[in-house]
C-alpha cells in the first residue's frame, strides 16, 4: 500500500512539474471555500444516487442483489473491502432495479407523507370539508380518491403557500373565502327585486371588494420580499463566485489544485512492478 501511494505521488509530481511545486509549509497558497472540481456540469446534473451513496443505501441494494443474483452480489462485496470507490461505481449499474425501486419507494413514501399533512390542514382550516371527505374513505374509496384530488386542486396551492410562509398562506386562505363570498353576493344580487335589499348587498360586496384588493397588493408585496430575499441571495453568491474566481486565478492555487486532483485520481490505482 506505501509503496503505491509513494509511486503515486511521485507519479503526480512529476506531471505538474516536479517538487518545486510544492513550496514550503509556511507559503502554502490559501485554498478556497470549494472544490473547484465539483463545479463541473456532468457531476451538478447527477441524480442523487449517483452524487451519494449511503451505507444504509448501498446495504439496501446490496439485500435485493443478493436476492435476484448472488454470484454478482458476492463479486461486489469482495470489490468493496478491495477497493471500495470501484465497488460504488460498480453497484450503481449492477444494482439499477434496487436503485429504481429505492426512488419510487422513497417519493410513495413523500407522497402519503405529503397527503396525510394535507387533510390534517383541511381539518384545521375546512372541517366540514374534512369531515365528508373523511365519510366517504370507507364507504366509497373511489369517490374518496375523486373528492380528495379536487380538494387538492382548490386547496393545494393554499396549503404548500402556508408551510413555506404562513402569512402568505393566510392571505391566499382569506382571499380564496373571499371569492367565493363575492360570487355569492353578486349571485343574490342579481336575483334580488327589493332596492333596500340590494342597497345592502351591494354594501356588502363593495367591502368584499375592498378587502381582497388590500389581500392582493400584500400577496404582492410578499412576493417582492421574497424576490429581494432571493436578490440579496444571489447578491452574496456572487460576490463569493468572484472572490473564488480570483483565487482560483493564482498560479500557486492552481498548481496546488491540478496536483491534488492527480493525487485524487491515481491513488491506489499507479502500482509499481518491481519483478
Amino acid at each position: 500500500m506505501q509503496s503505491r501511494r509513494l509511486a503515486a505521488s511521485f507519479a503526480a509530481l512529476t506531471l505538474i512539474g516536479g517538487l518545486a511545486a510544492l513550496g514550503s509549509a509556511t507559503n502554502e497558497p490559501k485554498q478556497t471555500k470549494q472544490d473547484i472540481w465539483q463545479d463541473e456540469p456532468r457531476e451538478s446534473r447527477q441524480t442523487w444516487w449517483r452524487r451519494d451513496l449511503s451505507e444504509d443505501t448501498i446495504n439496501k441494494i446490496m439485500e435485493g442483489l443478493r436476492k435476484r443474483d448472488p454470484a454478482k452480489a458476492k463479486e461486489l462485496e469482495k470489490l468493496k473491502a478491495k477497493d471500495p470507490e470501484r465497488f460504488k461505481v460498480e453497484l450503481r449499474e449492477a444494482g439499477q432495479p434496487e436503485i429504481d425501486q429505492i426512488t419510487r419507494d422513497y417519493w410513495e413514501t413523500r407522497r402519503q407523507q405529503r397527503n396525510a399533512e394535507f387533510v390534517e390542514w383541511l381539518k384545521a382550516n375546512y372541517p366540514s370539508q374534512e369531515k365528508e371527505l373523511a365519510g366517504l374513505k370507507e364507504k366509497d374509496p373511489k369517490l374518496y380518491i375523486t373528492s380528495f384530488e379536487r380538494l387538492m386542486d382548490e386547496y393545494g396551492p393554499i396549503f404548500e403557500a402556508a408551510k413555506a410562509n404562513p402569512e402568505l398562506g393566510a392571505v391566499l386562505k382569506e382571499d380564496h373565502d373571499l371569492k367565493r363570498r363575492v360570487s355569492e353576493l353578486c349571485r343574490r344580487l342579481r336575483a334580488e327585486k327589493a332596492d333596500a335589499k340590494k342597497q345592502e348587498l351591494g354594501a356588502e360586496l363593495q367591502e368584499a371588494v375592498a378587502r381582497r384588493y388590500d389581500l392582493i397588493v400584500r400577496r404582492k408585496e410578499i412576493a417582492c420580499e421574497q424576490l429581494l430575499k432571493r436578490l440579496q441571495e444571489l447578491q452574496k453568491q456572487v460576490i463569493e463566485s468572484k472572490d473564488d474566481i480570483a483565487k482560483y486565478k493564482d498560479d500557486r492555487v492552481k498548481q496546488e489544485n491540478v496536483r491534488q486532483r492527480v493525487l485524487t485520481l491515481t491513488e491506489n490505482k499507479v502500482q509499481f512492478k518491481w519483478d
